[in-house]
């Protein structure tokens, strides 16, 4: 039973790769009202900067990311405003996975993925900025199917409860976006000491429930989250 446990971390520290990658995105965020009609669109680069690893059947990802973005919506009144938005976000994601084949592999992945943002709107001489802090978290299934150097990927996820938004504006209270569909896709080369990926990926809130607040009310209408990635990795 001594020899038994070397031989395990052993095994375990054989399977250890440690992935370094910076992200350029190139970023979308939309709102609509009830009848579909846009109310603000939110657009332009981020970066993130992340690391990844796999130790034995454990797999663990995080990222922090940053950047400003152009802002083009409206104020409650229904006129025009443009200004800058900034970002800043990080995510984590933790789990397990296996691989089977020899030429054509297929991993899986099963995840308990996190994600918190700040969503911080600028002032202009229309209206005063103010923030928001973003949170939601999922189960995620992932597969990707290689060959050779050259692989795609999907990742489906499960939002199991709504999201938690809440705004700096005194007396706001907590809103629930719902729930909605979430995926990412993608392809990526991976050489012997760096690699590429392409990845796409697409979350969408439902309308929250109206919650009051002064003489009305307040609600996070339906809203859409949209970024194209470009990872660069180096391996360890």
């Amino acid at each position: 039973m001594r020899k038994a446990l070397p031989l395990f971390l052993l095994s375990l520290g054989t399977a250890f790769s440690l992935d370094l990658y910076l992200s350029p995105k190139y970023f979308l965020w939309k709102e609509f009202d009830a009848s579909g009609d846009r109310l603000l669109k939110e657009s332009g680069p981020l970066l993130g900067l992340g690391l990844r690893d796999d130790l034995g059947f454990f797999t663990g990802e995080a990222e922090i990311y940053g950047g400003t973005v152009r802002y083009d919506g409206q104020t409650q009144a229904g006129d025009p405003v443009e200004t800058d938005t900034n970002y800043v976000g990080v995510s984590a994601k933790g789990g397990v996975w296996t691989e089977r084949g020899s030429e054509l592999r297929l991993r899986w992945e099963l995840l308990y993925h996190l994600e918190l943002w700040v969503r911080d709107i600028e002032s202009t001489s229309k209206a005063v900025g103010y923030s928001e802090t973003w949170f939601f978290d999922s189960l995620d299934l992932g597969l990707r199917l290689s060959s050779g150097k050259f692989y795609t990927l999907g990742r489906y996820m499960f939002m199991f409860r709504d999201a938690r938004m809440q705004a700096s504006l005194a007396g706001v209270p907590e809103l629930r976006p719902r729930r909605g569909p979430a995926y990412e896709l993608g392809a990526g080369f991976k050489g012997a000491s760096y690699g590429l990926e392409l990845l796409y990926s697409y979350v969408k809130f439902r309308r929250s429930e109206p919650k009051p607040y002064g003489s009305g009310y307040v609600l996070q209408p339906e809203s859409v989250r949209q970024t194209l990635t470009l990872r660069l990795i180096s391996f360890f």
